[in-house]
């Protein structure tokens, strides 16, 4: 949920400040762009390596913890 929810607030954050930075360069640049270009190939990856990364990172923690005698460790306290 978390990755989702980064997701969604980059991905709008990042439209805003790329139409923002065409509107300010439009005089630059000749002929001036009539719309943003947008990656999908490279946003696709990305995210994808992301998905993988936090199930990778979540699968080792669950393991991790999975190890651990919880039952001692919370009598000793």
């Amino acid at each position: 949920m978390v990755l989702i929810a980064a997701a969604a607030l980059a991905a709008g954050l990042g439209w805003l400040l790329a139409r923002m930075l065409v509107a300010m360069l439009t005089h630059v640049f000749d002929p001036p762009p009539d719309h943003l270009a947008i990656p999908w190939g490279f946003l696709g990856l990305l995210y994808a390596v992301a998905l993988l990364a936090g199930i990778v990172g979540s699968t080792v923690a669950q393991r991790a913890i999975a190890r651990l005698p919880l039952g001692r460790i919370l009598r000793e306290r």
